[in-house]
């Protein structure tokens, strides 16, 4: 009883809300912002649900979404919203993050996602997102094996299989299509995220019935994200895509 009180302790001290593929996801984000040095400014996270970055950042930011159920942090400012249209004037945030959203929008809406993001940013707007074939691949044998598991459709992996993936170059040229109609200059970078080969062994822990492997997904990983973070090689799941934005 001991030892399980003093671990519960340490991943409430340094992992509370947390758990590995998300973390993998975020750190990048928290790197480009922290690089930038933005990390003090004005924040805005699309499509944060109830806590999206900030149990990685670790500062207040203001969320727009659509739904905030889950677990809820004073971090997130909720602000209810659409993508498609975005409520703030333009240039209002510093920074606009959208970390795994586009795929959960039909292929036609993504070009207005990206329009509206880069509309609202004044400075640093960064898009994660899964891209490729492989991926999704990836992701429609994960779905298969939810609904084999489970018996029923998860919600996330549903949409990813509905609307497809878009191509690094979809993504490319929507963005520098999007900043020209605003008159704005953008300066895009963009580095692959996850091992495909990683995430499959993720991804397949997480999805069962099994509380203890079940377990090893949500807390057993965490202790491993000093390595896993750099499982950044060979053929990955998603695109990390930073955009350095000024006035023309």
């Amino acid at each position: 009883m001991e030892l399980t009180f003093k671990l519960k302790k340490l991943f409430n001290k340094f992992f509370l809300n947390q758990h590995p593929e998300a973390a993998l996801r975020y750190f990048p984000v928290v790197s480009a912002i922290k690089k930038a040095k933005l990390r003090d400014s004005k924040i805005l996270e699309v499509g944060s649900g109830s806590l999206g970055i900030t149990p990685y950042l670790k500062k207040s930011v203001d969320g727009v979404d659509i739904d905030f159920s889950g677990p809820r942090t004073d971090l997130v400012n909720r602000i209810k919203g659409s993508v498609e249209k975005l409520p703030f004037k333009k240039s209002q945030y510093d920074v606009v993050i959208a970390v795994d959203v586009l795929e959960h929008l039909h292929k036609n809406i993504r070009p207005l996602a990206i329009s509206e993001i880069l509309r609202v940013c004044r400075k640093l707007a960064i898009i994660v997102v899964p891209v490729g074939k492989l991926s999704e691949t990836q992701d429609r044998q994960l779905d298969q094996l939810w609904k084999r598991i489970f018996r029923t459709q998860n919600q996330f992996l549903a949409e990813h299989v509905a609307n497809g993936l878009p191509s690094i170059d979809e993504i490319l040229v929507t963005i520098d299509k999007s900043a020209r109609k605003l008159n704005k200059n953008a300066k895009v970078s963009s580095f692959p995220n996850l091992n495909l080969s990683v995430r499959n062994i993720l991804m397949r822990t997480w999805i069962s019935k099994n509380h203890y492997v079940y377990y090893t997904y949500m807390k057993g990983y965490l202790l491993l994200l000093p390595i896993l973070r750099f499982a950044n090689f060979g053929n990955c799941y998603r695109r990390v895509f930073v955009i350095e934005l000024a006035p023309r």
